[in-house]
């Protein structure tokens, strides 16, 4: 789904991402909403089955996107560390499935990522899952069922996770992908502690490329 971003190497679907455009809000008006999202005859496939709700995520986000990474200094990272790389997003099974395909480099290696999303419509909610060639538990579709939450107000994506170390050491993702255009969008993934402290992991500035 989104873009999940994951210190070292989460990055969603995350949910990532993976999800993220403009859904006209209450109170709103029609014009934002066409200047604000991407036009789908450029981006995505046949989108027929789509909700309303997944619809207005694969207007905002598909497309191909350059991403320019900052990892703040942490544990995973004592002297923080810069990337760069690209995310495909795109409507699969006529707008059922939202997919995100990334591929980046840091310091620590090349990381390759598929993320997908949809809208459970019996629950009324979105779903996401994530598979990435650094973790070792990729793909894990009851991980993503019991633990990630994502929420679209139509204008922000939030993506949160619980999350257990390999000492046992609980803690939740926070991300958002927030002030989106046709042409950017800002990505943020933040680490939250049990007692409430947080700390900024990275900074993701994206810019939408010519499609291929």
């Amino acid at each position: 789904m989104s873009t999940f971003l994951l210190p070292l190497a989460f990055l969603p679907l995350a949910l990532s991402p993976s999800a993220l455009g403009p859904l006209l809000s209450p109170g709103s008006s029609q014009q934002p909403q066409q200047s604000a999202v991407a036009d789908p005859r450029h981006s995505t496939a046949n989108v027929d089955a789509a909700s309303p709700e997944m619809l207005s995520l694969i207007q905002a986000i598909s497309g191909r996107w350059e991403v320019d990474m900052k990892f703040e200094p942490g544990p995973e990272m004592p002297n923080g560390a810069r990337g760069k790389g690209e995310e495909l997003w795109k409507a699969l099974a006529d707008g059922l499935v939202l997919a995100d395909e990334e591929n980046f480099e840091l310091p620590q290696g090349t990381i390759h990522l598929l993320g997908l999303s949809w809208w459970d419509g019996a629950r009324k909610e979105f779903k996401g899952m994530e598979c990435i060639n650094q973790n070792p538990h990729s793909c894990d579709l009851k991980g993503a069922l019991q633990d990630v939450s994502i929420k679209w107000d139509g204008k922000q994506l939030t993506i949160e996770m619980q999350q257990t170390s390999p000492g046992g050491k609980k803690s939740l993702w926070h991300e958002t992908f927030s002030e989106i255009t046709p042409n950017s969008f800002l990505q943020v993934g933040e680490s939250w502690d049990p007692g409430g402290q947080h700390r900024r992991v990275v900074t993701v500035h994206a810019t939408r490329l010519p499609e291929k």
